[in-house]
Formats: C-alpha cells, sequence, structure tokens
C-alpha cells in the first residue's frame, strides 16, 4: 500500500479508517466515495470538516473534484495537503505500544502489592 500511495496525488476510497489514517500519513487529499453505514459513516465527517478531502457518491462530481484540485489556478490540493500532514499520526503504533506496556506494568505492580497485603 505504501508503494501505491507513493505514486498518488491524491486518493479516491470509501472512509476505512486504515486507508484514511495512511493516506493522511502520506499528504493525500482524500474523495471519499462510500463507506459502511455505522463503523466508517463518522470517519466522513472528520476528513471533510478537517480539511483534507471531500465526499461525493457521484462519479461526474468526482470527477469534477479531481479537475478542481489539479487545474492551474487551484491551491485547494496544497490546502489539502497540509491539512492531512497536519492530522497525520504516524507514531500512533509505537505510542499504542507503549500505553499497553505502561498498562501491564501497572497492573503487575497492583498485583505484586495485592499478594503482599495477603
Amino acid at each position: 500500500m505504501e508503494e501505491c500511495m507513493g505514486a498518488c496525488d491524491c486518493i479516491i476510497t470509501k472512509a476505512g479508517p486504515g486507508t484514511i489514517a495512511e493516506a493522511m500519513i502520506r499528504g493525500l487529499p482524500i474523495i471519499l466515495n462510500d463507506y459502511i453505514a455505522g463503523q466508517e459513516a463518522g470517519n466522513v465527517p472528520y476528513v471533510v470538516e478537517n480539511g483534507c478531502g471531500k465526499f461525493s457518491k457521484s462519479p461526474k462530481e468526482i470527477s469534477k473534484i479531481v479537475a478542481d484540485w489539479f487545474g492551474p489556478e487551484s491551491k485547494e490540493l496544497e490546502i489539502m495537503l497540509r491539512n492531512a500532514l497536519r492530522l497525520a499520526r504516524p507514531d500512533a503504533v509505537f505510542k499504542i505500544v507503549h500505553d499497553l506496556h505502561e498498562l501491564v506494568r501497572q497492573r503487575n505492580g497492583l498485583l505484586s502489592q495485592l499478594s503482599c497485603t495477603a
């Protein structure tokens, strides 16, 4: 996926969180064209309201968005790129591992304290 996204200037995808996260890390403006009701629905307003993408199910509208983004007068693509990078959390997996380690450490400390008082 990294190689494919590395060759792109924008991405058109459904609102899957993994793809959105990878696109943001790459600074790719996103066009969301669908979502799974319930679990992905909240991703659409997150992308749109944070200025790093647009939503449309219409192929005609999507082609117009792409044409506008890559038109000679467009600054919008650069703005969305910056917004995507601002939201990106490329080190999130390391933070998750750190937090899990800290929780296990705290739990083990608590268990040690409980066994000493028993």
